[in-house]
């Protein structure tokens, strides 16, 4: 069902947050009856979801809120993403995300969004 869905023309992406686990089911109830019962959806793994937030966020960033360095560091903290789902339930994903978690460290200390942030939450 999963490949059926996503070859599709008709696909539509959400990001909902706040929502516990079982809006699932009332969603896919509502999709029914909207739908007349040809709609369906899906729910991204952990993995993928992290993956598809990261490049969501880096698209979504002003040019004000870049450097040359931060985008760099962007870029290799997505990259390190999509690793880390390809090499999922592989040894090698601790050692990804421990990479991860520093490139994230890094591109916090060199953004400017984050002197932002900093100034706001001072005030």
């Amino acid at each position: 069902m999963t490949s059926e869905l996503l070859e599709r023309d008709d696909l539509s992406v959400y990001v909902v947050a706040g929502v516990p686990k079982s809006f699932k089911k009332k969603l896919a109830k509502y999709l029914s009856e909207e739908s007349s019962g040809e709609g369906n959806l899906m729910l991204l793994d952990e993995n993928m979801t992290e993956w598809l937030l990261a490049r969501l966020k880096g698209k979504r960033r002003r040019s004000h809120e870049q450097t040359p360095a931060s985008s760099a560091l962007w870029r290799c903290y997505r990259s390190l993403s999509a690793a880390r789902y390809h090499l999922s339930d592989q040894p090698l994903e601790g050692r990804i995300r421990e990479i991860r978690s520093e490139i994230e460290r890094l591109w916090r200390i060199t953004s400017p969004i984050h002197d932002t942030d900093e100034e706001e939450e001072s005030s």
